[in-house]
């Protein structure tokens, strides 16, 4: 314990636990072999390990390299490019990206490899339908069109004439990321890496930290303040805005040029013959599908100008229209107006270039704006995938794919939300304050899928992407009747809209019937959000936030440094703020994601968010350095160290122990009586439960509560009436030979008479663990606890309106049973059988509320009426999973339904109960699935039913009313001419917005109202486990903190693979 808190800080419990568990104790740990051990004697050995191939290659390591970036001057006529002054940029850190290749394909991981890719499909016969169609699905890269197009590519190739006839010719899929990410919270310590991913192995691994997938490419340095300081002192003048952002471009295609050298080049159009980790040799094409990165990453790869007229990165259409995103006009728009990668654009960029260096223009001077590369919105440099593979006939722009988390979740949600506060600030009143009320009222669900939330969302402090996903699943109920009708239900349409078009977008299986329905539910969200937009923003006056005032007022600050010295003064007055976030190029690409999944699969393939989670392991590595100006060369060291130990430590793995419980069981405490559920620090261990079971319940006894004591003690209690009755109808309903009673068999006196409780006591457990099978055919769990996430589904029965009934759980016991006298089956059998019950609360449909896609609302729910059986028992087995209920907030709160004090209720809450309840379908991918149809992993299977029958998708429908009509586009142009112009004030920034390359490091700053920088940019987007995080405190490993606790390699075992 003394070693975890010197040195170092950042030694946790966990980490001085896997020492012990994973080093000291472990049988091939030698004290002996640590005489003589020196740290940095050890590591330059590691750096210096070599071997003959595999994996160890050092052919793979990283090198230095430089770029020169020649300098232009305005005003100034040069020779040639050539010959202009030239500035050396070093500290470049890369790998070859065919050496790269080599070893990832030659390690033991490329054994889970998909080689070739095919077309997944599947058949939904009915008996109505025996020879149904069948219907393609999407999953990963390796089944898209993308990758099958360029398989079929390669195949049709002549084979090398060297090549033996069994080697396979296929397809190296790569995937690269590339972003600049701080390394502390505090300096300007930062890391510009270029990350790729190999599309050949499953996303379910690639996503996977564990799995070492990301390989490091290159880091890429920002402009040097010495350049400016050599610019200044060659040229007399300090390097304009302009010529900075010439230089930035330049330098991001040279290290690019250097990547893709000749030798990656030729391995593009042979292929490369390697030895893969499976023993079968290969020849492998590399082929770049798709470069992820955010807005202004990806217009600077793709040389395209930020914000600017054409500002999309996949077509030309003006930013004029992109309001009209979903319409029929809009799509035919991005069809017609696709980029494309041509020699006119090369000839135009080269002309440019002449002019800049030898007739001394501008970079951004009005005569290059003229041209084409000014009207469709490029900058004067030309891609290096342009210059690489536009001869092959490789079109760079569709590299850029839709990124869900920046464009979406810290994009058009954000930016929607934030002008719902704008609202709710001009409404005035108390709007906001009850808005936060909600959000932190909230019940979390799941392990992480929805955690707590703050106590002031509306601040929306340092947060990430995933604290927008959660408000967003959840902001139906929270903003229900702050505002006055109509505005109240086109708003909560609108959500609806959005939460809907999220769960089809996050979906990680696709099918062709789901993608129609996107691309429609694409097209009634952008008729949501122009409602939204004329019929409500356009009743109140919103202005900034406080927050988007003081981040305006830092940029002008930091303008005016920079700017000659003039007597005007900065106000801190906020100025009225428009929603602008429909003429945003994040709205406009909404209406690309169908097509992209089609492309190259699910957007979970296409999402920054495995970039973002791999910056978090620079930023360890980081802390190892010296913090010097040397951390670049540190870093890669400890990644290729870090690599190699990986694959020593694979090699040499041994089948993994089972954990031993450490925690001491108490002994039986006295019954607290009253309740029947267990406290947090009643510990209850519950072993991983197998993947193929469908429940598990502990089958411990420690807990027992006499049933006669707590009947006593609830005497009055309206939960408790007929507990004693219906407990031991359940139970005789369980025991042998109950299964051949009619569902509508009403037990006798008699009958009740014949159960017998062993003891009379019920053993009462902490938690239920119910696996079940997702929409794409994985296994998941829930956990059930009554104290902390007690709802659940069960299946409706047939022909009833709703598909599923719901419950929320007051106990988890076991009782042991038997029958007294002759069994039902006719054996005279009296041993106990241990019979596993959860006592419910009911819930039902509330009919005046109807809910649904077609509604637009989540189905809404009330307590059952007590003289309406609104307490009973459930086997475990019923149980479907864990279903999110959300209060609706707006509706308040009463103690009709149950009358004064019950122990149904849990301890925190009051004497009274939320009067209904929202059903949340979007809380999950599956939930949604459950709500929608049409998934693959889901059947429904009543009793009596020969086969399980396919759940039908209910159809998508367009938004009817007056609100939402707009199929003429030209009709409505007038409505729309306040949302044209993005920049709200057209004298303070230029007609093009260009973004800003602030301070003199030439780092990137973009003024977009969606982009500010307390905003998208904070803590990266990333999705991080926070330290202090607001989680429940009171989730223990035996609440499912610890899910399945099985690896793939088990679920593959067991037959639940992953596709």
């Amino acid at each position: 314990m003394e070693w975890q808190y010197t040195g170092s800080l950042t030694k946790s419990g966990g980490e001085l636990q896997r020492l012990v568990d994973e080093v000291l104790l472990d049988d091939r740990f030698q004290k002996d072999d640590l005489v003589h051990f020196n740290v940095e004697r050890e590591q330059r050995r590691l750096d210096e390990y070599q071997a003959t191939g595999g994996a160890f290659s050092a052919a793979d390591g990283w090198r230095e390299e430089s770029v020169m970036l020649h300098l232009p001057k305005p005003g100034l006529q040069q020779e040639d490019e050539e010959h202009a002054p030239a500035f050396v940029v070093d500290k470049i850190w890369m790998r070859s990206p065919l050496e790269v290749l080599k070893a990832a394909f030659q390690d033991t991981s490329a054994r889970k490899f998909h080689w070739f890719p095919q077309r997944l499909f599947r058949r939904v016969a009915t008996p109505e339908n025996p020879d149904a169609r069948p219907e393609r699905l999407f999953t990963d890269v390796y089944n898209s069109d993308a990758m099958i197009r360029e398989h079929e590519e390669v195949q049709r190739r002549p084979r090398n004439p060297d090549d033996a006839p069994e080697v396979e010719y296929v397809v190296g899929g790569i995937i690269v990321y590339s972003d600049s990410t701080h390394l502390t919270n505090f300096g300007t310590a930062s890391l510009w890496p270029i990350y790729a991913f190999f599309a050949n192995l499953s996303k379910y691994l690639r996503f996977k930290p564990s799995m070492f997938a990301a390989h490091h490419f290159a880091y890429v340095p920002s402009l040097p303040d010495t350049l400016l300081r050599f610019y200044e002192e060659m040229f007399g003048v300090p390097a304009s805005a302009a010529v900075i952002r010439l230089l930035k471009y330049q330098l991001m295609e040279k290290v690019w040029l250097l990547l893709l050298d000749a030798e990656f080049m030729h391995a593009w159009e042979h292929g490369v013959l390697i030895l893969c980790g499976d023993g079968i040799t290969r020849r492998v094409f590399p082929r770049i599908f798709m470069y992820l990165a955010d807005y202004p990453e990806k217009c600077l790869v793709a040389c395209l100008k930020t914000l600017a007229r054409c500002a999309c990165p996949d077509c030309t259409t003006d930013k004029s229209n992109f309001w009209k995103m979903g319409t029929k006009s809009d799509m035919a728009a991005r069809k017609k107006n696709a980029r494309k990668d041509t020699t006119i654009f090369h000839d135009a960029i080269a002309r440019a270039r002449r002019w800049i260096f030898e007739d001394g223009m501008p970079p951004d001077g009005a005569h290059i704006k003229k041209t084409r590369l000014g009207l469709f919105s490029m900058a004067p440099v030309r891609s290096a995938f342009s210059q690489r593979f536009a001869s092959l006939g490789q079109n760079v722009y569709k590299l850029f794919v839709p990124d869900l988390m920046h464009e979406f979740e810290l994009g058009v949600w954000k930016g929607t939300f934030t002008h719902l506060i704008r609202i709710l600030i001009a409404v005035g009143e108390d709007g906001v304050q009850k808005l936060d009320e909600r959000f932190s009222m909230m019940p979390t669900f799941g392990r992480a899928t929805i955690r707590r939330f703050t106590d002031n969302v509306s601040a929306m402090k340092k947060m990430a992407a995933r604290d927008f996903e959660q408000m967003l699943k959840c902001s139906i109920p929270c903003f229900e009747n702050l505002l006055p009708e109509p505005a109240n239900s086109i708003v909560l349409t609108m959500l609806f809209e959005l939460a809907m078009w999220h769960a089809f977008a996050k979906l990680q299986l696709h099918s062709e019937s789901t993608l129609t329905a996107f691309e429609t539910s694409t097209s009634t969200l952008g008729q949501a959000m122009r409602a939204f937009l004329r019929h409500v923003c356009s009743q109140y006056s919103t202005q900034e936030l406080p927050r988007e005032t003081q981040s305006r007022q830092r940029r002008k600050a930091r303008r005016a440094a920079a700017a000659p010295q003039n007597d005007q003064t900065a106000t801190m007055s906020s100025k009225i703020k428009k929603f602008n976030v429909l003429n945003t190029p994040k709205y406009h690409r909404l209406g690309d994601y169908p097509r992209s999944i089609v492309e190259f699969g699910t957007s979970d393939n296409m999402s920054t968010q495995v970039g973002e989670f791999e910056h978090q392991r620079v930023k360890q590595f980081y802390r190892r350095t010296n913090k010097n100006r040397t951390f670049g060369r540190q870093i890669a060291l400890e990644v290729r160290r870090a690599n190699i130990l990986n694959k020593i430590a694979q090699a040499q793995a041994q089948p993994a122990k089972p954990r031993k419980q450490r925690r001491k069981p108490k002994k039986a405490q006295p019954s607290r009586g009253r309740r029947l559920h267990l406290h947090f620090d009643d510990p209850q261990p519950l072993p991983p439960t197998q993947p193929n079971e469908h429940y598990h319940i502990s089958d411990d006894k420690r807990y027992p509560i006499k049933l006669d004591d707590f009947l006593f003690e609830n005497d009055g209690d309206a939960a408790c009436e007929n507990f004693t009755w219906d407990l031991k109808a359940h139970i005789f309903r369980r025991l042998p030979g109950g299964e051949q009673l009619s569902p509508d068999y009403v037990p006798t006196l008699d009958d009740i008479a014949s159960v017998r409780i062993e003891n009379n006591r019920l053993y009462r457990h902490k938690v239920l663990r119910v696996n079940y099978t997702t929409y794409d055919m994985r296994r998941d769990q829930d956990s059930i606890n009554p104290r902390t996430h007690p709802d659940v589904m069960m299946l409706a029965p047939e022909g009833s309106p709703h598909p599923y009934l719901y419950a929320r759980v007051i106990g988890i016991f076991h009782v042991d049973a038997y029958r007294a006298g002759e069994s039902l089956d006719g054996s005279d059998d009296t041993d106990t059988e241990a019979i596993q019950v959860l006592w419910v609360r009911w819930f039902d449909l509330d009919p005046r509320a109807p809910g649904g896609f077609k509604a637009r609302r989540l189905p809404r729910l009330k307590w059952a009426a007590l003289d309406d059986d609104a307490f009973g028992f459930l086997s475990p087995n019923q149980v479907l999973r864990a279903a999110y209920l959300m209060p609706a907030f707006a509706h308040g709160q009463s103690d009709e339904a149950l009358p004064g004090y019950s122990v149904a209720r849990r301890e925190e809450e009051e004497d009274v109960d939320w009067k209904f309840h929202y059903v949340g379908i979007f809380a999950d991918r599956d939930m949604f699935m459950r709500y929608y149809g049409g998934a693959v992993g889901h059947q429904l299977h009543h009793p009596g039913q020969p086969h399980p029958a396919p759940v039908a998708p209910e159809p998508i429908t367009p938004l009817a009313g007056d609100a939402y009509a707009d199929e003429g586009d030209e009709e409505h142009e007038d409505d729309a001419s306040d949302i044209r112009d993005p920049l709200d004030d057209p004298q303070e920034q230029p007609q093009e917005a260009h973004g800003e390359y602030e301070g003199q490091a030439g780092e990137y700053s973009d003024d977009s109202e969606e982009d500010e920088e307390d905003g998208e940019y904070d803590d990266d987007g990333e999705y991080t486990e926070s330290e202090d995080s607001e989680d429940d405190t009171a989730l223990g490993p035996e609440d499912g903190e610890i899910p399945m606790g099985h690896d793939d390699a088990e679920l593959d075992r067991v037959g639940f693979a992953a596709m």
